[in-house]
């Protein structure tokens, strides 16, 4: 059956239920398992193909980490029948662009083009997912990218292997989030083509792929151009997920890094934190922006305004299917302040949180942020094929695209306090200390 769609634009808004109100879209899956889900909107000649594997650098082994992130760059650099940088000059000849992400879930991979260029970016994805194609050079390059991109990221940036650090403190090494997406540098130096080439058809097959099509484009004559382009690319194996026990989350662990690039002194808290598939998951995301959401939260109030010790104060999911990570931290106004006065005020909103809850005000406000945010992210084709995607494979059901508004309506006051006393009362967090060392204690 050919799937059919409104020929009107129907543009995102809020309703009374704090819903979001665009949310037609038609799915089929090909028989060799590929996932398809298409989302017309003709406001605009212009059409968004968003490709999502469901691999990660959770699915990466010890030894061999980073093969994720550096599989998203040799993507770009040739497939059977386009040489490298044919990609991109492809693309950008009709006017189109192109990019990707990798985190430790998923890799995405999205082109816009002109409608009547539909076809051609079809023929560009289904390339380089139906055979491996990958040179040598492609590999020997994208490697140097992969760790120039590190020493620029991470490497050269104030408190920027934080992340990195935290994962280490936080998780057994057999556990595959102990690992940051970027991976290790030795590990990446010491890939070799075969390593590729099994990544490769193990997890870029049609099987673990969801294809969606957002924009200016008629579904019928659409449908026969992915089976043209799709259909015969084979199934693919069956792929083992990872699996983890308690035993693997670490906690109460400490780490005092000294004497780097950064200027003040810095602490970073990480708690365990429920997964994205877990009903307190959104209470603890709300959480996290009435500690830090704008000049009236609570880390900005206390740490920044009241007690005058941080020049900046906040707080984050590192959100995974496995499990995520709470993050809060604080950077010192001046090295006057040591790292323990700034963890004892973190600790102390902690605390506040789970002792006191929230008020009916404060949750409000924040509510009407993240919704807002939630909208304003589904004006654009090529935001909601990115979101179409990621809730179709990691949640099966790409409505929740446009629901995701009501995930979010539906926390109380009390689900605040009962996570916060869940995941913090009780709970040590692993902890990050970053202390500048001044030349008269170096004298010492």
């Amino acid at each position: 059956m050919i799937p059919t769609g409104s020929d009107t634009l129907v543009t995102p808004s809020i309703d009374r239920n704090g819903g979001v109100q665009c949310d037609h879209f038609s799915r089929f899956t090909l028989p060799n398992g590929l996932d398809v889900v298409f989302h017309e909107d003709h406001s605009t000649p212009m059409v968004t193909i968003n490709v999502l594997y469901h691999v990660g650098s959770k699915n990466e082994q010890q030894g061999r980490t980073g093969f994720a992130h550096l599989f998203e760059h040799l993507m770009f650099d040739g497939s059977k029948n386009v040489d490298r940088g044919g990609y991109d000059r492809y693309c950008t000849s009709v006017g189109g662009d192109n990019n990707a992400f990798t985190s430790s879930d998923i890799t995405d991979y999205f082109i816009s083009l002109p409608s009547d260029q539909l076809a051609l970016g079809l023929w560009l994805e289904s390339d380089r997912m139906a055979e491996f194609a990958i040179q040598e050079i492609s590999l020997m390059t994208q490697k140097n990218v992969v760790i120039e991109e590190k020493r620029q990221n991470t490497d050269d940036v104030p408190y920027g292997d934080a992340m990195i650090v935290m994962r280490e403190l936080s998780y057994a090494p057999a556990h595959p989030y102990s690992w940051e997406t970027i991976g290790s540098m030795e590990d990446i130096q010491a890939a070799r083509m075969e390593d590729v080439r099994d990544f490769y058809h193990r997890y870029y097959v049609p099987s673990n792929a969801t294809l969606v099509i957002a924009g200016d484009f008629d579904p019928g004559e659409t449908r026969m151009l992915v089976e043209r382009y799709f259909a015969t690319i084979p199934t693919g194996g069956a792929i083992v997920r990872p699996e983890i026990d308690r035993a693997m989350l670490h906690a109460d662990r400490r780490r005092r890094v000294e004497g780097g690039i950064f200027p003040f002194n810095a602490v970073f808290l990480g708690y365990h934190a429920p997964s994205i598939h877990d009903p307190d998951f959104q209470a603890m995301d709300l959480l996290t922006s009435i500690l830090t959401d704008g000049e009236s939260s609570r880390l900005y109030s206390s740490l920044e305004y009241t007690l005058q010790i941080a020049s900046e104060a906040e707080a984050f999911i590192d959100e995974g299917e496995l499990g995520s990570l709470f993050y809060i931290y604080a950077v010192a106004q001046n090295n006057r302040v040591t790292t323990a006065r700034l963890e004892e005020a973190l600790r102390v909103e902690i605390i506040r949180l789970a002792d006191e809850g929230v008020t009916e005000r404060e949750l409000q406000k924040v509510k009407n942020r993240k919704l807002t945010r939630i909208v304003h992210g589904l004006q654009a084709i090529s935001s909601r094929a990115e979101r179409l995607a990621y809730y179709a494979s990691m949640f099966g059901d790409p409505g929740l695209a446009f629901r995701e508004g009501d995930l979010f309506a539906s926390v109380s006051p009390a689900d605040i306090q009962r996570a916060a006393r869940k995941y913090f009362a009780g709970c040590e967090p692993n902890v990050i200390e970053y202390v500048v060392v001044t030349e008269k204690k170096r004298r010492r």
